[in-house]
């Protein structure tokens, strides 16, 4: 089946509940307490039998706290990122730290050689001009 004739809403139920237990919710129950839903709507939607309005299916990804590109990514079958390990954050913070260091380096390197122009020329203006030569005996 293309894409014209394809529901684009085909295993919705099935990318709500990967979001919901991307989002740490191992159960419909647990979700819905948490969330303010009714349990057993919550798994109807899971189960497509019906699907949600559009209205409830908005509610959902707020309180998911994801947004509608992660449920069309779902619905297309792209890998979901997976959260963040203690490694992932401290290797971001390196990264980020190392950054702003590099940043620093320039910076300093631009005030360095911007000195030693300033330098340059200041030492190239007040060097005299080598004197003129004397005259020969006998030329003037």
């Amino acid at each position: 089946m293309d894409m014209a004739t394809r529901d684009p809403f085909e295993g919705l139920g099935k990318a709500l509940a990967r979001l919901r237990e991307w989002r740490g919710f191992a159960t419909q129950t647990e979700a819905a307490e948490r969330l303010g839903f009714d349990k057993g709507q919550l798994s109807r939607w899971e189960s497509e039998n019906p699907r949600p309005t559009l209205e409830n299916l908005g509610r959902l990804l707020v309180a998911y706290r994801v947004d509608l590109s992660d449920l069309v990514a779902l619905l297309e079958e792209d890998p979901r990122p997976k959260p963040k390990t203690l490694e992932d954050v401290v290797s971001e913070a390196k990264m980020a730290r190392l950054d702003e260091l590099i940043r620093d380096v320039w910076k300093r390197h631009d005030e360095l050689e911007s000195r030693l122009q300033a330098i340059e020329a200041r030492t190239s203006e007040s060097t005299p001009s080598p004197p003129a030569p004397l005259p020969r005996a006998g030329e003037g």
